[in-house]
């Protein structure tokens, strides 16, 4: 009978591995230099402590010691550390039909995590094949800068991949594309878009500066002007706090006069 009786939850005594004050100290460390979650620092530490420490117990320590709100200001952006290391790429819908035909449509983007360049375009559905065809143009344009993309960081969505079957994965547009170009593929973690943080706050930039054309415009060709025209300002002639105050086209002319 005493079988059938519900386990008490949790770890069993003797178990609970804890951590020296000098450890705690050195996760922490990590955490606020370099702002990594759990599973990063746990990857990071191995070979550094005598018993290596579990995701369970590094997140503990993490609650042990909260981060107020100016350490959290003076945490340092993760920043890639050249032009094309890495790409985020997303596609974003309009919460209203905006225009006269009354059809939903999508905008695609695709922004450096280096300089913040960024290329967007209105797109009429967001399929895989679209999308693909949408990367194709951003890939070309980033070239024209100068950008190779080495990796592009896409969600899970089906414009951009599949989990049906491996064979599946490999015949997906999208996937075919990355292969071709010879761009790795990594995706971001379900339900966390704080991975592709960066493209998630080009679009709500969009929203906020650009928001009026979304009800304005009455016709796709009106809208495209308005954004190529709201893009040439993003990359071109707005200053980027992120970036210390300079455009993401000064950003990237510093950092090539660094690797020449």
């Amino acid at each position: 009978m005493e079988a059938l009786i519900p386990q008490k939850r949790g770890p069993k005594p003797g178990t609970l591995k804890l951590l020296s004050k000098d450890e705690e100290r050195t996760i922490i460390k990590i955490r606020r230099k370099f702002n990594a979650n759990e599973f990063e620092i746990f990857h990071m530490l191995q070979g550094h402590f005598k018993v290596h420490p579990s995701v369970s117990t590094i997140y503990r320590t993490f609650k042990r010691y909260p981060l107020n709100k100016a350490r959290k200001e003076e945490i340092k952006r993760y920043e890639k550390r050249y032009p094309g290391e890495q790409l985020h790429s997303d596609t974003h819908s309009f919460d209203i039909a905006v225009f006269a035909d009354r059809k939903k449509r999508f905008l695609f983007g695709l922004l450096d995590d280096c300089t913040r360049l960024c290329y967007a375009e209105l797109i009429e559905d967001n399929r895989a094949a679209t999308v693909t065809k949408a990367f194709f143009r951003a890939y070309k344009w980033f070239a024209l800068h100068g950008i190779n993309c080495e990796e592009v960081l896409t969600d899970n969505g089906s414009e951009f991949t599949t989990y049906i079957s491996p064979q599946a994965k490999n015949q997906h547009f999208f996937e075919t594309m990355l292969r071709i170009f010879g761009i790795k593929h990594i995706y971001t973690r379900p339900y966390r878009p704080q991975t592709n943080g960066k493209i998630e706050r080009f679009w709500k930039t969009f929203k906020n500066e650009c928001m009026r054309f979304q009800y304005t415009a009455t016709t796709p060709r009106e809208f495209g002007a308005e954004l190529d025209g709201f893009l040439y300002r993003y990359n071109y002639q707005r200053r980027h706090s992120a970036l210390g105050h300079i455009t993401p086209l000064d950003k990237l002319k510093a950092v090539t006069e660094i690797l020449k």
